[in-house]
Protein backbone atom coordinates (compact mmCIF):
# COMPACT_ATOMS: atom_id res chain seq x y z
CA UNK A 1 0.00 0.00 0.00
CA UNK A 2 3.00 2.35 0.77
CA UNK A 3 4.35 2.09 -3.19
CA UNK A 4 1.01 2.78 -4.17
CA UNK A 5 0.65 6.16 -2.28
CA UNK A 6 4.36 6.75 -3.77
CA UNK A 7 3.65 6.34 -7.23
CA UNK A 8 0.69 8.40 -6.88
CA UNK A 9 2.11 10.72 -4.67
CA UNK A 10 5.19 11.86 -7.56
CA UNK A 11 2.15 13.01 -10.34
CA UNK A 12 0.27 14.88 -7.63
CA UNK A 13 3.36 16.67 -6.47
CA UNK A 14 4.13 17.51 -10.31
CA UNK A 15 0.94 18.67 -10.86
CA UNK A 16 1.33 21.16 -7.90
CA UNK A 17 4.80 22.39 -9.23
CA UNK A 18 2.74 22.97 -12.31
CA UNK A 19 0.43 24.95 -11.41
CA UNK A 20 2.46 27.32 -9.18
CA UNK A 21 3.85 28.35 -12.60
CA UNK A 22 0.71 30.13 -13.72
CA UNK A 23 1.19 34.42 -13.48
CA UNK A 24 -1.49 37.10 -13.28
CA UNK A 25 -0.81 40.19 -11.94
CA UNK A 26 -2.91 43.43 -11.14
CA UNK A 27 -0.99 46.54 -9.73
CA UNK A 28 -1.77 49.98 -8.78
CA UNK A 29 1.31 52.85 -8.79
CA UNK A 30 2.07 56.11 -9.13
CA UNK A 31 4.34 57.97 -11.35
CA UNK A 32 5.29 61.57 -10.27
CA UNK A 33 5.59 64.25 -12.69
CA UNK A 34 8.52 64.53 -14.91
CA UNK A 35 9.27 60.79 -13.41
CA UNK A 36 9.67 57.58 -14.85
CA UNK A 37 9.00 53.86 -13.15
CA UNK A 38 9.44 50.59 -14.56
CA UNK A 39 8.14 47.25 -13.49
CA UNK A 40 10.57 44.13 -13.48
CA UNK A 41 9.19 40.69 -14.46
CA UNK A 42 10.85 37.27 -15.09
CA UNK A 43 9.89 35.52 -18.27
CA UNK A 44 10.98 32.21 -20.46
CA UNK A 45 11.28 32.23 -23.88
CA UNK A 46 8.14 31.75 -25.29
CA UNK A 47 5.89 32.85 -22.93
CA UNK A 48 3.13 34.79 -24.21
CA UNK A 49 2.19 37.98 -22.27
CA UNK A 50 -1.20 39.91 -22.60
CA UNK A 51 -2.40 42.79 -20.63
CA UNK A 52 -3.59 46.01 -20.15
CA UNK A 53 -2.49 49.64 -19.23
CA UNK A 54 -4.52 52.16 -17.52
CA UNK A 55 -4.28 55.57 -16.45
CA UNK A 56 -6.66 56.44 -13.97
CA UNK A 57 -8.05 60.30 -13.65
CA UNK A 58 -8.09 63.54 -15.79
CA UNK A 59 -9.40 62.97 -19.46
CA UNK A 60 -6.08 64.02 -21.11
CA UNK A 61 -4.12 62.06 -18.24
CA UNK A 62 -1.58 60.45 -20.93
CA UNK A 63 1.97 58.35 -20.55
CA UNK A 64 4.58 56.58 -22.91
CA UNK A 65 4.86 52.91 -22.32
CA UNK A 66 7.23 50.62 -23.52
CA UNK A 67 8.59 47.08 -22.73
CA UNK A 68 12.09 45.88 -23.30
CA UNK A 69 13.57 42.52 -23.53
CA UNK A 70 17.35 41.43 -21.80
CA UNK A 71 19.46 42.57 -23.80
CA UNK A 72 17.24 46.06 -23.25
CA UNK A 73 15.96 46.08 -26.84
CA UNK A 74 12.41 47.98 -26.94
CA UNK A 75 9.99 45.27 -28.33
CA UNK A 76 6.67 47.53 -27.63
CA UNK A 77 6.65 51.17 -27.22
CA UNK A 78 3.49 53.12 -27.39
CA UNK A 79 3.18 57.07 -26.98
CA UNK A 80 0.66 59.31 -25.21
CA UNK A 81 -1.49 56.78 -24.82
CA UNK A 82 -4.53 56.78 -21.50
CA UNK A 83 -5.61 53.04 -22.61
CA UNK A 84 -3.80 50.54 -23.98
CA UNK A 85 -4.24 46.51 -24.08
CA UNK A 86 -0.92 44.95 -25.34
CA UNK A 87 0.59 41.69 -25.92
CA UNK A 88 4.00 39.71 -26.89
CA UNK A 89 5.70 36.36 -26.97
CA UNK A 90 9.21 36.78 -25.14
CA UNK A 91 11.50 36.20 -27.69
CA UNK A 92 14.06 34.79 -25.16
CA UNK A 93 14.42 34.21 -21.37
CA UNK A 94 14.83 36.58 -19.07
CA UNK A 95 14.05 40.17 -17.00
CA UNK A 96 11.71 42.17 -19.05
CA UNK A 97 11.36 45.78 -18.20
CA UNK A 98 8.05 47.73 -18.40
CA UNK A 99 8.85 51.42 -18.57
CA UNK A 100 5.47 53.96 -17.59
CA UNK A 101 6.96 57.67 -18.50
CA UNK A 102 5.21 60.65 -16.99
CA UNK A 103 8.11 63.04 -18.46
CA UNK A 104 6.06 66.25 -19.51
CA UNK A 105 3.42 66.45 -17.19
CA UNK A 106 3.05 68.33 -14.53
CA UNK A 107 0.54 66.43 -12.58
CA UNK A 108 1.08 62.79 -10.57
CA UNK A 109 -0.37 60.17 -12.87
CA UNK A 110 -2.10 56.59 -11.28
CA UNK A 111 -1.40 53.70 -14.12
CA UNK A 112 -3.23 50.37 -13.60
CA UNK A 113 -1.45 47.70 -15.03
CA UNK A 114 -2.93 44.05 -15.21
CA UNK A 115 -1.56 41.13 -16.86
CA UNK A 116 -1.15 37.67 -17.28
CA UNK A 117 1.55 35.33 -18.47
CA UNK A 118 1.02 31.75 -20.06
CA UNK A 119 3.80 28.63 -19.80
CA UNK A 120 4.57 26.80 -22.58
CA UNK A 121 6.01 23.18 -21.67
CA UNK A 122 7.17 21.51 -24.65
CA UNK A 123 5.59 24.06 -26.96
CA UNK A 124 2.11 23.01 -25.42
CA UNK A 125 0.43 25.35 -23.37
CA UNK A 126 0.42 24.76 -19.33
CA UNK A 127 -3.06 24.11 -18.91
CA UNK A 128 -2.96 21.46 -21.68
CA UNK A 129 -0.13 19.78 -20.12
CA UNK A 130 -2.32 19.85 -16.49
CA UNK A 131 -5.30 18.06 -18.20
CA UNK A 132 -2.97 15.67 -19.55
CA UNK A 133 -1.17 14.93 -15.69
CA UNK A 134 -4.97 14.64 -14.52
CA UNK A 135 -6.38 11.85 -16.85
CA UNK A 136 -2.87 9.75 -16.67
CA UNK A 137 -3.75 10.22 -13.06
CA UNK A 138 -7.44 8.97 -13.09
CA UNK A 139 -5.83 6.13 -15.31
CA UNK A 140 -3.41 5.25 -13.19
CA UNK A 141 -6.22 5.53 -10.10
CA UNK A 142 -8.25 3.01 -12.43
CA UNK A 143 -5.75 0.41 -13.18
CA UNK A 144 -4.44 0.36 -9.44
CA UNK A 145 -8.04 -0.13 -8.41
CA UNK A 146 -8.33 -3.04 -10.41
CA UNK A 147 -5.39 -4.82 -9.94
CA UNK A 148 -6.19 -5.11 -6.14
CA UNK A 149 -9.99 -5.49 -6.15
CA UNK A 150 -10.54 -9.06 -4.68
CA UNK A 151 -10.48 -11.52 -7.83
CA UNK A 152 -14.35 -13.23 -7.62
Amino acid sequence: MKHISTILCVPLTLCALLIGFAQGFSETFTVPAGDNFTKIVNLNEGDEVSGRVAVVGVEESLINFSISDPGNIVILDHSNIGLRDFKFTAPRTGTYSFHFQNQFSQETKHITLNYNVQHFIFGLPQELILVFVIVGLALIAIVVFIAMSPKP
